[in-house]
């Protein structure tokens, strides 16, 4: 079981791989598609065993994510095992500025911008 899922648009890969490397810096695990996910396999498949698979899902923001398709069921299953934030399964890192909607205001983030 990986450390950390990372949750990121093609946009912020760059901020992704940067955190995912920071972490494994300091011995930690991390999934990121740009590393993890092969050529031929099913996208679909490999981001649901890799959320499910790790401990925590970290969720890198910027306006991109919030409008895509794809991240939203990435963090809102990791919201979804820990409602509460007590486990802190959803560790959202905002790296670029955005508006925060829905449920993603109330869980502390952190911030990278300016």
């Amino acid at each position: 079981m990986a450390n950390f899922f990372l949750s990121y648009t093609k946009a912020d890969k760059t901020w992704a791989e940067w955190i995912a490397w920071e972490l494994e810096a300091e011995g930690y695990t991390t999934v990121i598609q740009a590393w993890d996910f092969r050529p031929g396999s099913n996208f679909v498949l490999d981001m649901q065993r890799a959320a499910a698979g790790a401990e925590r899902t970290i969720a890198v923001l910027s306006p991109d994510f919030l409008t895509s398709e794809f991240t939203q069921p990435e963090w809102a299953a990791a919201f979804a095992k820990d409602p509460t934030g007590a486990k802190k399964t959803l560790l959202p890192v905002r790296v670029r500025k955005c508006e925060l909607t829905g449920l993603l205001p109330q869980i502390v983030f952190i911030d990278l911008v300016g």
